[in-house]
Order: C-alpha cells, then sequence, then structure tokens
C-alpha cells in the first residue's frame, strides 16, 4: 500500500519506520529541516541542551523496539542514579517526592494524617465519572493533601497544567484504569512494579535528538521537505498538495495526519468540519525553556559553590508559592556528557497555563525569573556561566475534561473517511512513550 504521513515529529516519524517495515511504500512530508518536530537536542558552548523532551522512558516493548530499529541499542544512555530522587517546593521548602512505597511513610510532604487517608486507598470504593479531574480523582482516592502536594506538583512537569482543569481519563488512562481492573491504584502499581512495565529514563550521548536524526536518516528520500498545503480525496484514493520540495502531488492509498492540532485542523476541516472544530477547541500550554550552564562548579560531591543539593533529578513548584518557576531538572546529574568537565547544566521551564503570557517575554526577561526562582526555591548562589532560552508554541496540548469527547468527535468523522487516519499528541498521549505505543499500535492495525 502506497501511504503519505504527513508530520515529522516522534509519533509521523514512527508511524513511517514501522509501516516500511511491514513492507508500505510510505513518503513522509515534513515541514520542518530537523526531524523530530518537539525533540530537539543541540550543544552549546559545551552545553547539551534539550529544547523538548529531555528522556523516553523505556518500560513499554514498542519503545525498545523503536530504539533498537533505529540502531541506537549501543547508544542508550540510562538515567544516573540521582534521577531517582525528586523533590516538591512547597510551603517555602523543597522537600523530597517518595520514590518508593517506603517513601510514603517517611515524606515530609504529607501530614501525620495525610499519610494515614493515602495509605488507606486500597480501601476506597470505585467511583468517578469520564468528567473527574486528576485533582479530584487523587483527592477521592488518597486524600486533598495527596491532591495538593503531591498530583498537583507531579502533572506541572508532564502538562504544565492545572490538575483541576485536566481530565483523568484523559490525561492518565492507564493509573485511572487501575482503579477498575484492580480495586486499588496502590495495588495495581505494585503489582505493575513487580512486572517491570514502568520503565527508565533513557537518553543517547548527542541528546534524544539523535532518535529521530536516525529515524529520518533511515527513511532517506521517503522523507521529504515541503508542507502539506491541502488533502483531497479522489476516486478511491488521496491527493497532497504541497508547497515546496521537489516533485508535485503526492497519490496514496492512504493518508496519515502526524501534525500539531492546528495544522491537523486546517487540512481536515474541507473534510469534516466538527472535527476539525474539535482539534481547533483543544486549549495548549506555552512553555519556555532556559538551559544555564555553570563552568567549573567548586566543590566536592552534590554540593558545590552553586548553593544547589546537585545529587537529584530536580524538583518542581506547586502552585501558589509565589514562584514563576514551573520546575527545574538537574541535566549534568541526570545524565552524564551534558556539561564540560567539572560543570552544571541546569534546565528551567516556565510558562504553562499558569502563567502563559511570560512565554512571550524577551529572553533577558525569561532568564531574570528562571533566575531568581532558583535562588528563592533551590538556594542558587551564583550567576549562571550560559543563558539559552527556547519557547514551546503553542506548547502542550492540555487534556480537559472535554477531552474524551473531542477525541470521540475526531475518530467518528475519521471513521467516515476511507483511507484516513489522525495519530499524535493532540489526541493521545503528550509523552513520548505514549505516542510511540499509540502509534505502534496504529501501525499494527494497518498491517493487518
Amino acid at each position: 500500500m502506497r501511504i503519505a504521513i504527513i508530520g515529522g515529529g516522534i509519533s509521523g516519524l514512527t508511524a513511517a519506520h514501522l509501516l516500511v517495515g511491514g513492507g508500505h511504500e510510505v513518503v513522509l512530508v515534513d515541514d520542518a529541516p530537523e526531524p523530530g518536530g518537539l525533540i530537539a537536542s543541540e550543544r552549546v558552548q559545551g552545553f547539551l541542551c534539550e529544547r523538548g523532551p529531555q528522556a523516553v522512558l523505556d518500560g513499554s516493548d514498542e519503545v525498545r523496539a523503536l530504539i533498537a530499529g533505529a540502531g541506537l541499542g549501543p547508544r542508550m544512555v540510562s538515567a544516573l542514579p540521582a534521577s531517582r530522587r525528586r523533590s516538591v517546593y512547597v510551603a517555602g521548602k523543597l522537600r523530597p517526592f517518595p520514590a518508593s512505597p517506603p517513601g510514603l511513610i517517611t515524606t515530609n510532604l504529607l501530614s501525620a494524617r495525610g499519610k494515614l487517608r493515602l495509605l488507606g486507598e486500597p480501601f476506597v470504593r470505585r467511583g468517578g465519572n469520564e468528567a473527574e479531574s486528576v485533582f479530584d480523582f487523587v483527592a477521592r482516592r488518597f486524600g486533598s493533601e495527596a491532591a495538593q502536594h503531591m498530583a498537583g506538583p507531579a502533572l506541572i512537569g508532564v502538562y504544565a497544567g492545572d490538575a483541576a482543569a485536566l481530565s483523568m481519563r484523559a490525561a492518565f488512562p492507564k493509573l485511572a484504569a487501575l482503579e477498575n481492573e484492580h480495586g486499588s491504584v496502590l495495588r495495581g502499581l505494585f503489582r505493575g512494579r513487580k512486572a517491570g512495565r514502568l520503565g527508565r529514563p533513557v537518553s543517547f550521548p548527542d541528546g534524544l535528538g539523535e532518535l529521530p536524526r536516525a529515524l529520518a536518516a533511515a527513511l532517506g528520500a521517503r522523507r521529504r521537505l515541503a508542507r502539506a498545503r491541502a488533502i483531497e480525496r479522489n476516486a478511491g484514493a488521496w491527493t497532497v498538495a504541497l508547497d515546496g520540495g521537489d516533485g508535485g502531488p503526492i497519490q496514496a492509498e492512504r493518508v496519515v495526519l502526524a501534525t500539531p492540532a492546528a495544522a491537523t485542523a486546517a487540512l481536515l476541516a474541507p473534510h469534516a468540519p466538527d472535527a476539525a472544530a474539535a482539534l481547533r477547541a483543544i486549549p495548549h500550554a506555552p512553555v519556555a525553556v532556559v538551559c544555564l550552564g555553570f563552568r567549573a562548579a567548586r566543590g566536592q560531591g552534590p554540593e558545590t559553590d552553586l548553593g544547589i543539593e546537585l545529587d537529584s533529578y530536580g524538583f518542581v513548584v506547586a502552585r501558589g508559592e509565589g514562584i514563576s518557576l514551573l520546575g527545574c531538572q538537574y541535566d549534568s546529574a541526570v545524565f552524564p556528557g551534558r556539561a564540560p568537565e567539572g560543570g552544571v547544566l541546569l534546565r528551567a521551564l516556565l510558562g504553562g497555563t499558569f502563567d502563559p503570557a511570560l512565554v512571550d517575554g524577551d529572553d533577558a526577561t525569561i532568564a531574570g525569573q528562571a533566575v531568581d526562582g532558583l535562588r528563592r526555591a533551590a538556594g542558587l548562589r551564583r550567576d549562571p556561566d550560559f543563558v539559552k532560552v527556547w519557547r514551546a508554541r503553542p506548547g502542550i496540548p492540555q487534556y480537559d475534561r472535554a477531552q474524551l469527547g473531542r477525541v470521540r468527535t475526531v475518530d467518528d468523522a475519521v471513521a467516515r473517511l476511507p483511507g484516513l487516519s489522525v495519530i499524535g499528541h493532540a489526541l493521545r498521549g503528550v509523552g513520548l512513550g505514549a505516542c510511540i505505543q499509540s502509534t505502534a499500535a496504529f501501525a499494527r492495525d494497518i498491517r493487518a
């Protein structure tokens, strides 16, 4: 089958890789010079900066198979042991986030009463509905303290959004399913941990950008640099009209849209206006990424003259603390080779749904807020030697309480258009692992 895939992010590249492996004739249309969409690694002044996602979890068979299929198995780098330690800035202090079941007992994120309520989760009866928010789900099952001090900050690290606004079943469908499957989220997590399904963060020596570059290189001439202007269906086949690039329109038996929500909506609008409207209605959280490099940090071990306890993955900031910073990842403590010898690389995140206008500020203003937040939350004592600011717009899709209805609207409309498919992070998971897994399921259906 001849298949045209529009979009060169991880979903489009994964689909192309798997469908080529399935024996299909594939062409991928990408309007960006560099493959990978939001994934982008850049080495600047000796620091390896991630402009988008920092790592991918290797727990699923699909992720491991994709890495191996891209020829990157021998180059895979696992996160350092320090990455297991994470913190939340709440009530004016950095507090350890529980990394294991015993940590639920020792954490100072919760009061004694809050811990007892959390540990009583296996005895809470099933409940909730499709519209239940992440905050309400966690409060119902684990208590309000856990929702406010743990779930809210943890969600910021994934969606840069508000736990009270996002749908539990849309944003975290697997966690929500544990309640129905096991009668308890904790019970289901313990069983999943024993089965080894959670995975660990992994990357590559030259950053996560190695993965899309390897997938694109394997496609070779099948990847065409152009913008898809329109799609049309005629006589049982699809035509993709292009702007730019070499060659004319693409004829295909199937078209796969793997573009961001707005671009997908524009291509769908003439054929499925309701689906296009649903895609346009998905809210997004713009994010500013600030990489801060420190050369020759003085001192030994995790504590240096920076004033920050660096033996950690980093931290997120609970809302209501008066700090604009969403969180910070200690990149050089998570993966080796991220900073020159003796140096430190931090990656601060700002904006999100809480302060979207911040992302529109100039670089100096955004960098200043990042440094101020690090001083107040983590005790930073030195000015950085290197600063680089990137912006992700429109940013991270927010799976709010209307998201599942939007997904049904898109799916129903696409089902009435033979030979058309829609994949990508606008609908079925914003994380890299979720995108790879949902795309692999799609490719299996095509092969079947």
